[in-house]
Formats: structure tokens, sequence, C-alpha cells
């Protein structure tokens, strides 16, 4: 049991949002999922003769490609918590961060371009820039203290989010 829960101090979230993937993201998923079982079912039902030898392994590889990429595309979601005392950041299932909330330089509201990212999901751009987004629109950018590093984070509460991230 971790001291916190020991304790039965929780920390008191200030703000916490939590965005599904788009419309298009969860239908090339469930594409995705629809050609892996189209795959099996050429290659083990309707032509089997046509996936010998390295085909076949071409095939197994190919429909666990495609299951994962389907099944990613129909849970990925952005999350966005602040607490008293962190800021937590999430592409899930992929990939996360987590700081201090002391850590935050500076936040302030932009107009984000999905464009100028070069994308969706979690983007990695030159100048210690990172974009957590699925759409173009409102965001805040916040600026970590420690390591220079701006993180652009679409959301329609912008200024819900900045006075969390400066409350004292």
């Amino acid at each position: 049991m971790s001291g916190e829960a020991a304790s039965g101090a929780a920390k008191r979230v200030l703000f916490r949002e939590i965005t599904a993937a788009p419309a298009w993201v969860r239908v090339v998923g469930v594409l995705a999922l629809v050609a892996a079982v189209l795959l099996i079912v050429d290659a083990t039902l309707i032509d089997p003769s046509s996936f010998q030898g390295g085909g076949a392994v071409a095939a197994v590889i190919g429909a666990v490609v495609l299951v994962a990429i389907g099944a990613l595309a129909l849970v990925v979601r952005i999350a966005v918590v602040v607490d008293e005392t962190q800021v937590a950041l999430a592409l899930a299932p992929v990939w996360r961060v987590r700081f201090a909330r002391s850590d935050v330089d500076s936040a302030k509201p932009v107009s984000i371009v999905a464009r100028d990212f070069g994308g969706a999901g979690y983007r990695v751009l030159p100048g210690g820039k990172r974009g957590l987004l699925f759409t173009s629109g409102p965001g805040v950018a916040v600026v970590r203290r420690s390591t220079k590093i701006s993180y652009t984070l679409r959301t329609e509460r912008a200024a819900e989010l900045i006075a969390a991230l400066y409350r004292r």
C-alpha cells in the first residue's frame, strides 16, 4: 500500500479532460480490424494454397499488425489531468508524461492548427515543441521550467486549464 493511500490524503484534481479519438480514427480502427479478419479468412479458408512458406508468415504478421492498429485506434484518447502537485499528459495507452505543477514555467492560450504539428496525436517538433492533439482549435501551450519543452494541448477549456496550472 502506498504512503498516500495509507494516509488517506488523496490529491484534489483541479482539472481533468479526457478526449476520445475523433470518429475518423475509430473508423480507421474498424477498417483495420476488418482487413485483419479478411486476411485471416483468405489465408485459411478461401485460398490457403496462395499462402505457402513465407506467404503464410507474412499473412500472420500482417494480421497481427492490423489487429494492433485497429485495437489502438479504437481505444486511444488524450488525457490532461492537473492535481494539487502534478501535471499528467497522455496519449493513452501509448505515451504519457508527468511533472510537478511547480515545474510549469508558463501557460498561455493558443490557437492550434493540426497541420502545423504534422497531424494528430503526440507530435514532436524541432526546438523542444510537443503537440498533443486530435484536431485544430483552441488550446494551451505549457512550458516546463526544468526542460524548456513546450507542450501544446488541444482543449476547449483553455482558461480553466491555465487557472488550474497557476492555482496556489
